[in-house]
């Protein structure tokens, strides 16, 4: 799993929780549209910037260590990387 998409994974996680859809969240002050669109069409996208995941987190009132704080982070393999 790309770091884009463990994102993705917990950012629909966290919107199904709170019953939200995407367009909820495009719509909050800071976030870009084409922002949530890129993560969840992950294939297209390598990464996403720390700057758009901090005004995802500021929109949805968390915090960005309450975000990453998820399993789903674990899975995270980089392209290339070799076990140390």
């Amino acid at each position: 799993m790309t770091i884009t998409e463990a994102v993705a994974t917990r950012l629909g996680a966290i919107l199904k929780q709170r019953g939200m859809k995407k367009k909820n969240l495009c719509s909050l002050p800071g976030v870009k549209a084409q922002s949530i669109s890129n993560i969840f069409r992950t294939k297209s996208v390598a990464g996403i910037s720390m700057t758009t995941l901090y005004r995802i987190c500021h929109a949805l009132d968390m915090s960005m260590s309450e975000f990453l704080d998820d399993p789903v982070f674990d899975q995270i393999e980089i392209p290339g990387e070799k076990d140390i």
